[in-house]
């Protein structure tokens, strides 16, 4: 009778548990027996279809008799993991990246204008009496003149650009009629413009001066391409005076400086 109450037992607390005993879950047990020690059983053998336990495979051929004692079991169904368990920081590593973006741009402070006019006023020529044929009418010395600003700059690649209305030349635009082998109705000058910056190509390179420039005589105009640059702009005008006689008027030329991202 001990033996059908052990066995009776068994079968009731492990109803169901091999139905239970899916791939989304797994099942423990463990039961203690006063006559027979600690067995644990796992459900791989132990326990038989209709979910009794099977006493003489795990007492041996004797089950009656070492199973007339009591009996104390537990049993404990929990879930698989779903997907695969990975405790690596690779396996549970998440970046995060923060993105904006900054506009080109490019700036010459010119004082609160775009337009400027420097004013030479009156351009000297030798009058004196004391002149030959060969100087009177000439332009009495060199011209001068310079344009600078404390900050211009482009934070992209761009071109510098110059570029000049008369070619590098102060023109009279109405002269009359004139003697061209002894006087000139233009002023042919010199340009020197310097900045700070980087040439392309160079990655995060030191600025280094950059310039464009040409000789009185040369073409006006001039370009060069370089990295994100800001500096202080600086431009040198020089006209030397001419061997020929002036023509009276008003000599005038129109320098454009540009800055322009660069593809």
């Amino acid at each position: 009778m001990k033996l059908m109450s052990t066995a009776a037992v068994a079968a009731i607390a492990l109803v169901g548990i091999s139905g239970t005993a899916q791939a989304q879950s797994h099942t423990t047990y463990s039961s203690t027996y006063s006559v027979g020690g600690d067995v644990t059983l796992d459900g791989a053998g132990a326990v038989l279809a209709d979910g009794t336990f099977n006493l003489v495979q795990i007492f041996g051929g004797d089950a009656a008799r070492k199973a007339s004692g009591t009996r104390f079991h537990q049993h404990a169904t929990a879930p698989n993991d779903v997907g695969t368990a990975d405790a690596s920081a690779n396996a549970n590593k998440q970046t995060f990246t923060l993105t904006g973006t900054v506009n080109k741009d490019c700036s010459f402070y010119g004082g609160g204008s775009s337009a400027h006019t420097i004013a030479l006023n009156t351009i000297g020529i030798r009058t004196q009496s004391s002149d030959n044929v060969s100087q009177a009418f000439n332009q009495a010395q060199d011209i001068s003149a310079n344009f600078n600003t404390a900050t211009a700059g482009c934070n992209t690649k761009n071109t510098v650009e110059i570029s000049t209305a008369h070619n590098g030349r102060l023109t009279n635009g109405q002269p009359g009629a004139y003697d061209n082998t002894q006087f000139t109705a233009e002023i042919p000058y010199g340009l020197n413009a310097t900045w700070t910056g980087v040439d392309t190509g160079v990655g995060a390179g030191t600025a280094t001066t950059q310039q464009i420039k040409w000789d009185a005589g040369q073409p006006g105009a001039g370009s060069k391409t370089g990295g994100a640059w800001r500096s202080a702009f600086n431009v040198d005008i020089v006209a030397p005076a001419q061997p020929k006689g002036l023509v009276a008027g008003t000599y005038e030329d129109t320098i454009t400086v540009t800055l322009a991202a660069a593809s």
